[in-house]
């Protein structure tokens, strides 16, 4: 037997001995926490009724109200072609079924019960789910849990009853109808049922979703204002926003205050753009809010995703992302089965952590703005189809629009003064819109099989403003 042989057979024996002694000593060894081996956390914060260019430093606004958002985008990735559709409801119903409201929308404050959403997605997967916030998706019952896929929820506005949202609030907190004080503020209490759920289920993977009931009117003073009784819509606006970064604060607080947030992953997003009584300073010019009209304010939504050593720290991205594209994302992360019908979303979670992805080229965009049970606003009954995608804009009645130079959309291009670019770009868009169904079964039926065709627009401006 050589050296070299006798130095191997010592060394084996070291090794032997040594496994012995730890076997023999377990507590030599740190614990291997249950949570190490579980899927990731996650955490979507979506805000009611503000636009990606309402003082958001993240998004260059030169007055921040949002320190607390600036110093999330600087830990992680700012997504700058984000888009919801113009309002409430439907935006709610793509981001959480991952489908364009043109298959599934039914109407105002509904969401079909025979549609599967991002939470029963991931229950299935083995999340703990809670929602808190603002529900308005009630349609001939069920509950949060039945039609939502939530454990547990804390929500303002369902069948159960609607009273403030802010002060003195009300709300149904799993199946019971509760009603707080005249100095307790709704968004607190959101936040510390969210907090709470963390608190208990921070051992196992979980998925909270937080429909904020802030920015949307009334427009009332928070806990921060300096006057409770202020009737200036304007100024309680802007303190709201704050409130609303401060609110995302206490949770992204909460979740390194449980050794969670190194676990988690945080999605914060906007439904639509902000109000139209209200005035803000986007990128140097003072604009009114676009909520309800199919333009970039109306629709460009803020976007930002957080998850220490995965998501890399002060990206940003310029690929498009719809709103349809939420559920097949936290598929991918929760590494859930995707429901079994057709979807219109595509995951950007490669995008998220500094990959290619699969980058889309336009954006398909649905938008009924009331159904026919509601007085009809400016935009009437009828059905909006759109496709765009950075710089260009196509509306189904032949509209199109240079919107980077024309944000207001006040001078649609000619078809004889298109560009060859132009030309190809717009022939994408009308491929797009064929590809898709011709009208919402919902709305064809509510109003008939002539009533969803698209009809010119004599004067688009005022259709749209």
């Amino acid at each position: 037997m050589d050296v070299r042989t006798v130095e191997r057979s010592g060394t084996k024996m070291l090794r032997r001995l040594i496994a012995s002694v730890l076997l023999a000593i377990p507590f030599v060894l740190p614990p291997v926490s249950l949570a190490d081996e579980t899927k990731p956390n996650i955490v979507l914060i979506m805000a009611d009724d503000i636009a990606y260019d309402n003082n958001f430093g993240a998004y260059s606004a030169r007055e921040s109200w949002t320190p607390r958002l600036d110093r999330m985008a600087e830990q992680g990735i700012t997504f700058e072609h984000a888009y919801s559709t113009p309002k409430c409801t439907p935006s709610r119903v793509e981001l959480m079924t991952g489908r364009s409201g043109i298959r599934n929308y039914i109407g105002f404050g509904k969401l079909a019960p025979t549609e599967v959403t991002f939470a029963q997605m991931l229950r299935q997967a083995g999340y703990r789910t809670h929602v808190a916030g603002k529900w308005q998706l009630d349609d001939k019952g069920g509950t949060p849990t039945s039609k939502g896929g939530f454990d547990t929820w804390f929500l303002w506005n369902t069948e159960l009853g609607r009273g403030s949202r802010y002060w003195e609030p009300g709300f149904d907190v799993n199946g019971r109808f509760t009603t707080y004080g005249k100095d307790e503020y709704g968004p607190d209490l959101c936040v510390k049922s969210i907090l709470d759920f963390i608190a208990k289920h921070k051992d196992e993977p979980f998925f909270v979703y937080y429909p904020m009931l802030l920015v949307h009117g009334p427009f009332e003073p928070t806990p921060d204002s300096g006057v409770r009784e202020s009737k200036d819509s304007q100024r309680n606006f802007e303190d709201m926003v704050k409130y609303m970064d401060k609110c995302v604060g206490r949770i992204l607080d909460g979740l390194s205050e449980h050794h969670v947030d190194e676990r988690t992953v945080v999605f914060f997003c906007s439904d639509n753009g902000t109000n139209r009584v209200l005035r803000y300073d986007s990128f140097g010019k003072m604009v009114k809010g676009k909520k309800g009209v199919p333009h970039d304010r109306g629709t460009h939504s803020p976007m930002i995703v957080r998850f220490p050593g995965i998501v890399p720290a002060g990206k940003r991205c310029s690929d498009l992302i719809s709103f349809c594209d939420m559920l097949p994302t936290l598929a991918e992360l929760g590494e859930a089965e995707l429901p079994g019908v057709e979807l219109d979303g595509r995951s950007f979670w490669p995008q998220c952590k500094g990959e290619k992805g699969h980058p889309r080229e336009c954006i398909f965009q649905y938008y009924w703005p009331k159904d026919w049970s509601w007085i009809p606003d400016e935009l009437g009954k009828e059905e909006l189809v759109w496709v765009h995608n950075r710089n260009y804009k196509l509306h189904k009645n032949g509209l199109f629009y240079d919107i980077v130079n024309d944000r207001e959309e006040e001078n649609p291009i000619p078809p004889d003064k298109l560009t060859d670019e132009q030309k190809e770009i717009r022939a994408m868009f009308e491929k797009a819109i064929a590809s898709m169904p011709e009208t919402n079964p919902a709305y064809q039926k509510m109003v008939g099989k002539e009533a969803g065709r698209s009809k010119t627009l004599k004067n688009p401006r005022s259709e749209f403003e």
